[in-house]
């Protein structure tokens, strides 16, 4: 890198050859969906690209590549959650699912719905339960779950997702 703030050309390209492996492994261990994982890489890469004369060369250069790295794929996934990279729904949204009667009861939830919170890890289901189904606030159900309301509302949002993609996955097959 130093060679090639200097105006080295052929060291410039030299060190995109070989970081560009390195920045790939990171990126691949962080996606799921790994057909994105060259358009995360490309990105990246024009950042440090742009970003070159930022480098201090007194400095390591891998921290300086690494914190780029992060946060163009911190972006990226932001993006990727905020234009739809899972539909979020609510638990409101499947009435259809759920019988005309008192949705309070258990005995009275449709197989679906009980069978779709059932496969929830214990925790989630007994939130999503909680909130959803008896009318408890997230505050009366993080103290009876022994929870901070921050940890609910994850937990839920988590399962919320998790029930949204059953949803969308059995709407396909029908």
């Amino acid at each position: 890198m130093r060679l090639a703030q200097k105006g080295d050309k052929a060291a410039y390209a030299r060190f995109f050859q070989e970081v560009t492996p390195l920045i790939r492994h990171f990126i691949m261990r962080r996606l799921q969906f790994k057909s994105d994982v060259d358009d995360v890489l490309q990105t990246i890469l024009l950042s440090i690209h742009r970003s070159t004369h930022t480098y201090d060369t007194s400095r390591p250069i891998k921290l300086w590549l690494f914190a780029i790295a992060r946060y163009r794929l911190a972006d990226y996934l932001k993006s990727f959650y905020r234009h739809g990279g899972f539909k979020q729904i609510c638990i409101d949204d499947m009435k259809s699912e759920i019988p005309v009667a008192d949705v309070t009861n258990e005995e009275h939830l449709s197989e679906y719905l009980n069978a779709a919170l059932q496969s929830l890890p214990d925790k989630q289901n007994k939130i999503v339960r909680m909130m959803k189904l008896e009318g408890h606030s997230i505050e009366e159900t993080a103290k009876a779950m022994d929870m901070t309301p921050g940890a609910v509302k994850v937990a839920a949002h988590r399962a919320y997702k998790v029930l949204a993609l059953k949803l969308e996955a059995n709407r396909e097959t029908e």
